[in-house]
């Protein structure tokens, strides 16, 4: 059994690591170049959607996998794991940052249904700092992931 609760935690960290490493570095560069100002409001418009669709799915799923990661460690913490705490609370953050990220997802996607920003180029202040603003929540999440996924295994 723990042999399976192990692999199950690993999964969910691999999830939130490498799922966010694959959107920042394979997905969003491509959105970005559709994005560009002074482009097509229509192709800025539809890759804004995408890119924000696309982001809310990872997002959900990560927040799923950081929740079952902090459920598993508290069962570990319960049953006297010496490093359970650091994973709890590595889980916790991870958890408590993607909840944000979901909210300003969420914000991102009403304004993509919009098509406001799409008329102005796909630019705008406060677009802008919405962007930088999953950019700084993303930054830590795949930094604690990384972090977790290095850190020795969880003993009795």
């Amino acid at each position: 059994m723990d042999a399976l609760l192990l692999a199950f935690e690993r999964l969910a960290r691999g999830v939130v690591a490498a799922g966010g490493l694959v959107m920042a570095t394979a997905v969003r560069p491509l959105l970005l170049a559709a994005q560009r100002p002074g482009g097509d409001p229509a192709v800025a418009s539809a890759a804004e959607q995408i890119s924000v669709g696309a982001w809310t799915r990872y997002n959900r799923l990560a927040l799923i996998a950081a929740l079952a990661l902090a459920a598993t460690e508290s069962a570990r913490l319960l049953a006297g794991g010496r490093l359970a705490v650091l994973y709890l609370c590595g889980g916790l953050v991870m958890t408590a940052l993607l909840a944000v990220k979901l909210r300003v997802d969420a914000t991102l996607a009403a304004r993509a249904r919009s098509g406001a920003d799409a008329r102005r180029g796909g630019t705008g202040t406060d677009l802008d700092r919405l962007h930088r603003i999953v950019e700084l929540l993303s930054a830590p999440i795949l930094i604690i992931a990384a972090a977790l996924l290095l850190l020795p295994v969880p003993a009795r």
